[in-house]
């Protein structure tokens, strides 16, 4: 980690929206010094689904909308925990 800023898991409401959204939340805070980001409200499996339509990743084919996430911290310095 560049720094020891950890930023805490949250739920920011931007989990279920368009991951460009949730991408510039989270590298805006990556360019803000933030070494660290730990996600919430992401389930890792149909059991741990909080509501309908809730982002996940239990499946190959849902890691292409959390790598535009992962990408955007990366890319401002930052790293992210899921």
């Amino acid at each position: 980690l560049r720094n020891r800023v950890i930023m805490g898991s949250m739920h920011t409401g931007l989990e279920s929206e368009k991951p460009e959204l949730q991408a510039a939340y989270f590298a805006e805070r990556a360019r803000g010094q933030v070494g660290l980001m730990v996600t919430g409200g992401v389930s890792p499996d149909l059991c741990g689904t909080l509501y309908p339509f809730a982002s996940k990743l239990t499946s190959v084919s849902q890691t292409k909308n959390h790598k535009i996430v992962t990408s955007a911290v990366h890319e401002a310095g930052g790293k992210i925990c899921l």
